[in-house]
């Protein structure tokens, strides 16, 4: 299996995503196409063994100021745009970047399209939960800032089979961002997205709150891109700031002090579980090709976990799978005949 990495765009430097790559390419047995400055890129692969690897020389970056449309237009050499293309052309399975998220969107639209019967991709992010290990997939979380109902279902369907084959999940359980928990909650959109979530969905259980959002009673959450990126941000920022806390109330307290050493495992522990560290990255769902979007600062360990993601992708054929249920659903509306 071969991913591209793009080593450029990203707020770490190059050499700290190419670390994330070799220790993917050891650690599951993959191919990584390193695309970026390739004398940089050789530099930081001289005397290392142990893998598997090429390069694709692709020295523009697409930094995180840039216009997303315009970049991809301008910046035809960049390790973004080369990246993606060389999915399309098939010489790799899946495509991982760390850049400008509207820009690998755009290049990913540009490059691949859309699957049949998708208006729109969205970016699923899995969170944690407080239900054991469980995790949830809220989808979009900043792909799209205004969504139709239509667009909402899509998001639905693809979350569905992401978490069945990926979170591994029988039966997800689907659920509409909203205000309230009532059916009647909501504006106009969110009324008719409901209606058509309960119509279309067998798994749809109904409403969830964004304070409940992480109760784990819900597999698969959808929302339009401008809401779901507040939520993200929100959750990231209220777990940093969660340890922020505790570390000045540690700091405070002598008792507190002494009990560091026994608290410390705990500590690490919930660290590593809300980090989005170990997630890695985000699917790009809706495009004729896998594309993971990892955090702008993501680390070595980060950029393996994204890795780490697009190689589950690619081996339970998501796009293949997602394909299938978009067509099942249109099917089902009558906008396609079963022949089709």
């Amino acid at each position: 299996m071969k991913i591209v990495l793009d080593t450029l765009g990203g707020d770490n430097p190059a050499q700290e995503l190419i670390a994330g790559g070799i220790d993917a390419a050891r650690e599951y047995g993959l191919h990584i196409i390193f695309a970026g400055d390739q004398a940089l890129i050789e530099r930081e692969l001289k005397h290392k063994t142990g893998f598997e690897y090429s390069i694709l020389h692709a020295p523009e970056e697409v930094v995180m100021e840039d216009s997303p449309a315009e970049a991809v237009r301008k910046k035809q050499n960049s390790s973004l745009v080369q990246g993606i293309r060389a999915v399309r052309k098939h010489h790799a399975d899946a495509f991982v970047s760390p850049a400008n998220t509207g820009a690998v969107m755009a290049g990913a639209l540009f490059n691949m399209g859309r699957i049949h019967g998708i208006d729109r991709p969205g970016i699923g992010a899995v969170l944690t939960t407080l239900n054991g290990h469980k995790r949830t997939l809220l989808v979009d979380v900043g792909a799209n800032a205004d969504c139709s109902a239509e667009n909402l279902l899509q998001f639905a369907i693809m979350g569905e089979v992401y978490a069945k084959e990926i979170l591994d999940i029988s039966t997800p359980k689907i659920g509409l961002l909203n205000i309230g928990e009532e059916p009647q909650k909501g504006d106009a959109q969110a009324l008719k997205a409901y209606s058509l979530l309960q119509q279309e969905l067998k798994n749809f259980a109904g409403n969830v709150e964004s304070n409940h959002l992480l109760d784990g009673k819900f597999d698969v959450v959808v929302c339009d891109g401008f809401t779901g990126n507040i939520c993200v941000k929100a959750y990231e920022g209220g777990a940093g700031m969660v340890t922020e806390l505790l570390r000045r109330a540690i700091k405070k307290s002598l008792l507190a002090k002494i009990g560091v050493p026994f608290l410390l495992p705990a500590i690490r522990a919930v660290r590593k579980e809300t980090s989005p560290v170990e997630f890695g990255g985000a699917p790009l769902l809706g495009v004729k090709g896998i594309v993971i979007i990892a955090h702008g600062n993501s680390n070595a360990l980060a950029i393996k976990n994204a890795i780490r993601v697009a190689k589950n992708a690619v081996e339970h054929q998501i796009i293949q799978k997602i394909e299938r249920g978009i067509r099942e659903s249109l099917v089902h509306l009558g906008i396609l005949t079963p022949a089709a």
